[in-house]
């Protein structure tokens, strides 16, 4: 007769009541078993290793051998209990807390999330579009002016400002008789700037863009007001729908010569003539267009699998993926400027929108690794090999460094072996689908980045 017995209710579709009852005998049996493993171990003066009696161990060990003796219950409930229910637990979410008298009969409850079954979507001939990778001379030119820009040398002028020059101003808003620099304050570059730099006529993604545009047919000394209206879904609270009106003064004026393209600008690219100059652009442009290409056919994989099967979600999995985009999201945005007091205002709306990407995120995990378990597609070192060499190179970090930080952290080891077999399950479903390719008229790029050649 089974000293272990589990009864299994049902909360929700995914979250489980697994309620086990392990019996007395169960429990005095594991704890001879921790006894002599403490005997065992146990160095008592007097005593050879080992040859201590029970009942010194029992009075000396005594709080240590109460709390493995719990730990070790639980874990063979849990073990004979749960994992033999026939559930397949996604996650633990709870575990009840219990006294274990080795005299009498135990009774552990576990919530738990389990996997709901679902039947896999066709995966094999799916249909993907992809962009052609030839990059436009249009392109090729907005990196080499870029190339330029960056080489540039800045001369003052006594005119008016053209579009591109550079423009050294100061500015001060206001909305109504408010300064926008006690409305807003810590979002100083709407408010107030004393001095600063602006490229006068440009679609900068930085700056006012109505002192911007304003600048243009200004000259040293000259004064002027411009009115701004910023949209309703303005990512500044203070600012959203609201008409400003900023005075601007202008104190000096620079002109941007571009250098020449001869023999000494090519010579410190270390490249030969402008020719070799457009070859290595396109190549670089290329190979940014196929690993675009590559993350968009992936992306429109991921979003058949998606939307061609329904199934519900754990609740802890979309839970942890919500909070996994959250610090992306918050990660990336500090990097960009952002304050805590703007995640603050926008908490209730950033909390949705996480809500709904952790469900598409954790919905695609799932599906693929079924679709892997399918094809038995395998983890194997290499692939921890080439993960680590591409954190290395874009973290700087050594890869022995790496490796040595996964090996203490064992949730960081499983994501890697998940997102491992993610990408080699997308790998084969590419490998099967069908492609077309379509026209396509990209605009040139702004960050010679873009082409990835050294502009110093």
């Amino acid at each position: 007769m089974s000293t272990i017995k589990t009864e299994v209710h049902d909360i929700t579709e995914t979250r489980k009541k697994v309620d086990v009852a392990v019996a007395a005998d169960e429990v005095a049996t594991v704890r001879r078993q921790l006894i002599k493993e403490f005997q065992r171990e146990a160095k008592i003066q007097g005593f050879r290793p080992g040859k201590a009696p029970e009942n010194i161990i029992l009075m000396r060990y005594a709080k240590e051998l109460k709390a493995e003796l719990a730990k070790r219950v639980i874990t063979r409930a849990y073990q004979e209990g749960v994992g033999k229910s026939g559930i397949e637990v996604f996650n633990v979410v709870e575990s009840s807390e219990v006294e274990v008298d080795p005299d009498k009969d135990v009774n552990i409850s576990f919530t738990v999330d389990v996997f709901k079954e679902f039947e896999l979507p066709k995966y094999e001939g799916l249909k993907v579009t992809s962009n052609s990778t030839k990059p436009s001379e249009k392109e090729v030119d907005a990196v080499i002016n870029q190339i330029l820009g960056q080489r540039a040398e800045f001369k003052t002028v006594e005119k008016a400002a053209e579009t591109s020059d550079y423009v050294k101003c100061s500015y001060e808003g206001r909305i109504g008789e408010e300064m926008i620099a006690d409305i807003a304050p810590d979002k100083p570059i709407w408010g107030t700037q004393k001095n600063t730099w602006e490229e006068a006529g440009t679609d900068h993604p930085y700056g006012v863009p109505a002192i911007i545009s304003g600048l243009v047919g200004m000259g040293a000394g000259d004064k002027k007001e411009v009115t701004m209206d910023f949209d309703e879904d303005f990512n500044v609270k203070e600012l959203a729908g609201k008409t400003a009106t900023y005075s601007v003064e202008v104190e000096e004026v620079r002109k941007k010569i571009l250098p020449e393209m001869d023999a000494a600008f090519f010579e410190s690219m270390q490249l030969k003539d402008e020719a070799e100059l457009r070859e290595r652009i396109s190549q670089n442009l290329e190979d940014q267009k196929k690993q675009q290409n590559s993350t968009d056919e992936r992306r429109q994989i991921t979003e058949q699998l998606v939307e061609s099967v329904d199934f519900p979600l754990p609740e802890s999995g979309i839970e942890a993926e919500r909070y996994s985009v959250l610090q992306e999201f918050m990660q990336k945005n500090i990097q960009k400027g952002a304050s805590e007091s703007d995640f603050e205002t926008q908490k209730e709306e950033l909390h949705e929108e996480a809500g709904k990407a952790a469900h598409t995120r954790l919905k695609t995990r799932l599906i693929l690794n079924k679709i892997a378990l399918k094809e038995n597609i395998q983890v194997e070192n290499d692939d921890f090999g080439r993960l680590i060499m591409l954190e290395s190179q874009q973290t700087g970090q050594k890869p022995e460094k790496i490796v040595k930080e996964i090996q203490k952290d064992q949730n960081r080891l499983n994501r890697m072996r998940s997102d491992i077999i993610m990408s080699k399950t997308l790998d084969l479903i590419l490998e099967k689908a069908e492609r077309e390719a379509v026209a396509s008229t990209p605009e040139a790029k702004e960050s010679s980045e873009v082409a990835g050649v050294d502009k110093t």
